[in-house]
């Protein structure tokens, strides 16, 4: 399908400033106004979805999945010391000039937009734009409340990304602060200043109970690029995962199932990308590449080595280079132009199977751990685990598979406790390799906004990471 895109720059600017009798007026034969809920659709599809981009695909370098590949090429054309290797240093090595600057010394947030923060509010500006003012839109009530739900989940979707970039796991200190909370497209007079972390997921969590109590009567409607019943219930499951709302958890991967959510059987799936409406799993497409520079940081060969060399994940989600020896992720498609990112029923299984162990569930665990290697690893036989820690550690070993370089792992490193990590890193080719460390509840698993946005909304209250000194390799 086919959309005119109402640019939120023209568009929210009349929402804010317009009430809605005043919004629907006509002001020249030259404005595109939304009127129906067509037109609102439109301007969500266009302002409040994610386009092809990911302003957050820096969380590539900054988790355990990821190594600096200085054996590149056996020797020849090695990255150490490249412009890319420096580039991308500062988030490699978890430094706390990183919203500031790249590892070459340049400024590159003087302007907020930039910013991943920005970005992410610009496109919570669309959803509010139309949440304001779609009840007043022309249409059929149906039509209406889908159109809502979408814009409710999709903004819940940003605040839950933002939570868990800005603020302290929920299950750490849910009354540690987080990020401001901006739920309607009004102009506001004042600073905002940064809502509770329990603020901003209760406010996740009524947003997408609202999008789910307003969308399922309706028809499922399945690969059109706008969320969907079933991506709906899966990101509130991963929601309470992250809440450690165990029942709940469980409750809503239930009903991904119950609408027709299904396990598709990779291992006799043709070798192509699976992260695209191809496969029946794939519930909703949105954003661009998680997936950062792959040339010089690359996946780590420890964390390759994890993989059943029959998964078809391994066989079809990485390749390795001939004569560089590069391991090139190749499970999602490398473009610039097509959405890339997924949500899908495999997270549905593994957040259920998580849930269950946590609620002394095990045999329905394991079963929903068999049934999912069954459909990745070619010829795999049903094993048993009978330890509560072994079988939690299995599942979360597989949700590590199953999402890796998805932007998954370092949120959920940060609720398994925020582990230390050690990265490598050699500098120039005559120097040793040294390694940075992240320690273990380090303040840097809550990220420092950029000055910026500081000098911006003085309200904005530092977080300890953007003090912190530089950290050197030893």
């Amino acid at each position: 399908m086919k959309y005119k895109i109402f640019y939120l720059s023209f568009i929210a600017g009349l929402l804010a400033l317009s009430s809605c009798s005043k919004l629907l007026e006509e002001k020249s034969q030259s404005e595109v106004i939304p009127k129906t809920t067509v037109d609102f659709r439109e301007l969500l599809m266009g302002s409040g979805y994610m386009p092809a981009v990911e302003p957050i695909n820096f969380l590539y370098y900054m988790d355990d999945d990821v190594d600096f590949f200085i054996e590149y090429g056996n020797g020849n054309g090695s990255p150490v010391g490249s412009s890319a290797a420096k580039t991308n240093f500062l988030f490699y090595t978890w430094q706390p000039r990183l919203g500031d600057r790249n590892g070459l010394g340049d400024l590159i947030s003087e302007d907020p937009a930039s910013t991943a923060y920005y970005r992410h509010y610009e496109w919570i500006k669309g959803c509010n734009a139309v949440l304001d003012n779609i009840n007043n839109a022309i249409g059929s009530q149906p039509e209406k409340d889908r159109v809502r739900a979408e814009a409710l989940a999709i903004r819940a979707f940003y605040y839950f990304r933002l939570v868990n970039l800005y603020g302290e796991p929920y299950n750490s200190n849910p009354a540690g602060l987080s990020v401001p909370l901006k739920l309607t497209s009004g102009l506001v007079a004042e600073n905002m200043p940064r809502a509770t972390v329990a603020q901003v997921y209760e406010t996740i969590v009524n947003d997408l109970k609202e999008a789910s109590r307003l969308m399922d009567p309706l028809p499922i409607v399945r690969r059109d690029f706008h969320i969907n019943q079933p991506a709906i219930h899966i990101l509130l499951s991963r929601v309470y995962l992250h809440m450690e709302k165990w029942a709940e958890c469980k409750a809503e991967a239930d009903k991904v199932f119950e609408q027709g959510g299904m396990l598709n059987d990779l291992t006799k799936a043709p070798a192509s990308y699976w992260l695209s409406y191809t496969n029946p799993e794939v519930e909703w497409m949105f954003g661009g590449s998680p997936q950062a520079n792959q040339s010089t940081y690359t996946p780590a060969a420890d964390f390759r080595a994890t993989f059943d060399t029959t998964d078809v994940r391994w066989k079809y989600g990485f390749l390795i280079q001939p004569q560089s020896f590069n391991p090139l992720l190749t499970k999602m498609i490398l473009s610039s132009i097509d959405l890339v990112q997924s949500v899908r029923t495999g997270e549905a299984v593994l957040n259920r199977a998580e849930a269950n162990v946590q609620l002394d569930k095990l045999p329905e665990a394991m079963k929903d751990l068999n049934d999912l290697r069954r459909t990745r690893i070619v010829g795999y036989r049903d094993t048993s685990i009978i330890s509560k820690a072994d079988l939690l550690q299995a599942v979360r070993t597989e949700r590590r598979k199953e999402f890796c370089h998805e932007g998954f792992r370092w949120f959920d490193l940060r609720r398994y406790g925020m582990p230390s990590i050690t990265h490598r890193y050699q500098h120039e080719l005559t120097e040793p390799i040294v390694h940075y460390t992240l320690a273990a509840k380090d303040p840097m698993y809550v990220l420092p906004f950029p000055t910026s946005l500081l000098l911006r909304n003085p309200a904005l209250k530092q977080n300890p990471s953007g003090s912190m000194p530089d950290r050197i390799g030893q």
